[in-house]
């Protein structure tokens, strides 16, 4: 493979010290099944895959790399990786998973293992992913548990730690994903019920981007049917949004967004999801804070279109605590039914600007309505509140 790395990042392990409330245990599946032992089924080219088991990789163990792992594993397998001699990262990981109720989860959550791209060119030809880990469609239920991401690299700049395409039920938890093209992406159609009840929960998802196409890669770029983002911890995109989403129904909920290159939350449309009926997003509990040093879009958060497609939702923001110290409009409206406001505190950190609290850039009617939130005097309000 061509080596595709400019520049090596290594993750930092906060995450495991924030959430470690969240620590999971061995199954007793694993402490009680011997090594190979598990009902096994022929795929169509004669390789037998292991449904219903434990599969174990790393030194000592029945597999040396995940990627023999999932290839060998049936419906049902939990994979479990253990760390390699000194923490050593393992090396131009390129998972590409298709078996449903398939679970990849380090061995120790207090020890998170490292998977490495640099080198690794994720060109998403053939069966070649363009994620580190790429749960694709057949990979319903999938989980990925407890395991650093990073340095993931390709020549259109935007592979990623972790991408969900075309997959229902996936769940990603515990993860550091950092210095990647792309955080995670995901893909699906509401029409097609694909990409439906993403979990994105105790992850630190951090100084993703790529300065080669700066402002077109993210922390998070989402779509599909629906995803759930919560207790995550979403910062520092190189050039692009924390979070831009083009899915059909979103929640995001106590998170700590901030310090974005551009904006903090991009929710724009897609066809087959946000132009679907009760194309929604929540944001519940958050703590969204805009970097003083900006230089790019310093809206803090935008619903409607970027690609004249139609966004057929209401947006909702409640107990949420947003910081700007800028004068631009902090929601940015460009299409949709409607914005509630509930209970939340804005600050306008120290600066004394007149931002407005609203701007609307659409001839669409737009209800807005809101109590029990609380404002800087210099803020702008609309006139319905």
């Amino acid at each position: 493979m061509p080596h595709m790395m400019k520049r090596r990042h290594f993750c930092m392990l906060s995450i495991f010290l924030s959430f470690g409330s969240f620590a999971f245990s061995a199954s007793a599946k694993e402490a009680g099944t011997p090594r190979g032992t598990g009902t096994s089924r022929r795929t169509g080219t004669g390789t037998a895959r292991r449904t219903g088991t434990v599969l174990k990789v790393g030194p000592g163990q029945a597999f040396e790399r995940i990627e023999d792992a999932v290839q060998a594993a049936g419906p049902n397998t939990e994979i479990v990786v253990y760390p390699r001699k000194n923490g050593e990262p393992y090396t131009q990981v390129h998972v590409l998973v298709r078996t449903p109720k398939l679970t990849i989860r380090a061995a120790d959550p207090k020890r998170p293992v490292v998977l490495d791209g640099e080198g690794f060119d994720y060109s998403g030809a053939g069966s070649i992913p363009r994620a580190i880990v790429q749960f694709s469609a057949g990979a319903d239920g999938g989980k990925l548990i407890g395991f650093i991401l990073q340095n993931a690299h390709n020549q259109t700049h935007n592979a990623a730690g972790v991408r969900i395409s075309q997959a229902n039920g996936v769940t990603v938890s515990r993860c550091v994903i950092c210095a990647n093209d792309m955080g995670i992406m995901s893909d699906g159609s509401a029409l097609q019920k694909t990409g439906a009840d993403q979990k994105i929960e105790d992850c630190e998802i951090v100084r993703n981007g790529a300065l080669e196409d700066a402002g077109f890669n993210h922390n998070l770029y989402l779509g599909g049917d629906s995803a759930e983002v919560s207790r995550c911890e979403i910062a520092w995109p190189l050039t692009g949004h924390n979070l831009k989403s083009r899915v059909h129904r979103l929640t995001v909920s106590n998170c700590f967004i901030h310090d974005s290159a551009n904006r903090e939350l991009d929710l724009v449309d897609s066809k087959e999801n946000t132009d679907q009926p009760q194309s929604d997003v929540l944001l519940e509990g958050n703590r969204i804070v805009k970097d003083p040093n900006c230089r790019g879009n310093k809206n803090v958060i935008h619903f409607g279109s970027d690609q004249g497609v139609r966004h057929d939702g209401i947006l909702t923001l409640r107990k949420n605590h947003i910081e700007t110290p800028f004068s631009s409009p902090v929601i940015d409206l460009s299409d949709g039914n409607g914005l509630v406001l509930q209970k939340n505190r804005f600050s306008d950190a120290g600066s004394g600007s007149r931002a407005p609290l609203v701007q609307k850039r659409t001839e669409n009617e737009i209800s807005i309505r809101g109590s029990g939130n609380q404002f800087p005097e210099n803020f702008i309000l609309p006139a319905s509140r």
